[in-house]
């Protein structure tokens, strides 16, 4: 009898507790946060991006979704769409809010504008952020190079004669199959791509894909963000851990450092680690860097010996060099003609520059060169790569000479 009386005392209490708290606000919630990655996965690369969306889900299940926005643009056989994380009945699943036409590529910059135009418009004036996931070659453009046989990067045979292998054409990013018959991929070029881009939009851009931490990328798109994360290496083919990056994004204190850590704490720390390399870009000091390199390469005309440079590239016809390393060996290349008080200052202004510009960078102990890995030496590490310009004319340095890098430094020398 007591118990009961006791039961029903509680009972009370809790009904009049209940009417003293305030309503669950009726109506649609603020949006605080956008993030849009824009995937090209109508390629190899399809089954990642499946895998990726599970991680992607697992990392929204302790965020509102209605108030931190994580929209996916992607292919599916209906074709592609774009689709945003929603809450059905506490699981956390896609919704499909756009339809595109299957006549226009995702790589196809008009594309990339009305995806990117839409969603900004849907929710404006919020802290933006943007993935691009796929395949990436950094700046280098399809000015057409054909299939290159490249030898040297298999192992010699057992009669010690060296094979050679056929790769794939170089481009800037992308990779998306052309038709149905997928015996053909197409990608867009980089200063296409950055134009299709509204400038001072997005809080962050990363490249979820290989190569495109290279300083032509990241000054082309300077005014794109403010903060810039991608890889001067290769990236396994999974990609991002989302899981354990988007924690590190989404929400009301982003930590980009935190998430590039959480990237390489991932590969480097499984049982058998992984090659992994990161750089996280401040471009609002991007000018300054631009700047100092501008002054060593007004220096003289003499250039580095590249035989020994850490090239993070395993395509031979497109080297990629660590960009603090082919500077400071620039400068010291020109020494007899600038002498070496210039030299060290200019060198130690870009080396501020450098350390004000990439906020974090990491690599592993050796990275993707085949047929043998490469040790990545850390003294020679600045988390960004650099192209030898060498003022030829040929389709690639033609190229490279339509880029804002090289109107900011080469160009000023003519």
């Amino acid at each position: 009898m007591i118990r009961n009386i006791y039961i029903a005392a509680l009972m009370v209490v809790s009904v009049l507790l209940t009417g003293c708290e305030p309503e669950e606000p009726r109506g649609p919630k603020e949006v605080k946060q956008m993030t849009l990655i824009y995937a090209i996965n109508n390629n190899n690369l399809s089954a990642d991006l499946v895998a990726n969306e599970s991680q992607m889900l697992e990392a929204m299940g302790n965020v509102d979704p209605d108030v931190y926005k994580l929209l996916v643009y992607k292919y599916t056989d209906d074709g592609p769409g774009l689709y945003e994380v929603s809450n059905d009945k506490g699981r956390r699943t896609f919704s499909l809010i756009r339809r595109y036409d299957k006549s226009e590529l995702s790589i196809d910059p008009k594309r990339v504008s009305d995806v990117l135009s839409y969603a900004l418009e849907e929710y404006p004036g919020v802290e933006s952020n943007l993935f691009f996931w796929g395949h990436g070659n950094g700046w280098v453009n399809p000015n057409k190079y054909s299939n290159t046989v490249v030898s040297n990067l298999v192992k010699a045979d057992g009669n010690g004669v060296k094979l050679s292998v056929e790769m794939p054409e170089l481009y800037g990013f992308g990779g998306e199959y052309v038709d149905e018959t997928k015996r053909k991929t197409d990608y867009v070029d980089l200063d296409l791509l950055a134009g299709a881009i509204p400038e001072g939009m997005f809080d962050m851009i990363w490249f979820d894909c290989c190569y495109m931490s290279s300083i032509e990328v990241a000054y082309q798109f300077r005014n794109k963000c403010n903060t810039f994360v991608a890889y001067p290496t290769e990236i396994m083919a999974e990609g991002l851990p989302y899981n354990l990056v988007i924690p590190k994004i989404v929400g009301i204190a982003p930590d980009r450092r935190a998430a590039a850590k959480a990237l390489y704490d991932y590969y480097t720390g499984k049982a058998s680690p992984d090659p992994v390399t990161v750089a996280v870009m401040d471009m609002g000091k991007i000018e300054d860097v631009a700047a100092a390199a501008g002054e060593i390469f007004g220096l003289g005309s003499a250039r580095p010996s590249v035989a020994d440079m850490q090239n993070y590239s395993r395509f031979y016809s497109t080297p990629y060099y660590d960009f603090g390393q082919y500077l400071r060996e620039y400068a010291e290349a020109n020494v007899s003609v600038a002498g070496k008080e210039k030299v060290e200052a200019l060198v130690m202004a870009l080396n501020d520059a450098l350390s004000e510009f990439v906020v974090y960078s990491a690599a592993s102990d050796e990275d993707f060169n085949y047929p043998y890995a490469k040790p990545i030496l850390k003294e020679n590490f600045s988390g960004i790569s650099i192209h030898s310009y060498m003022g030829v004319n040929s389709a690639r340095e033609d190229f490279y000479r339509k880029l804002d890098w090289y109107t900011a430094t080469w160009g000023k020398l003519q």
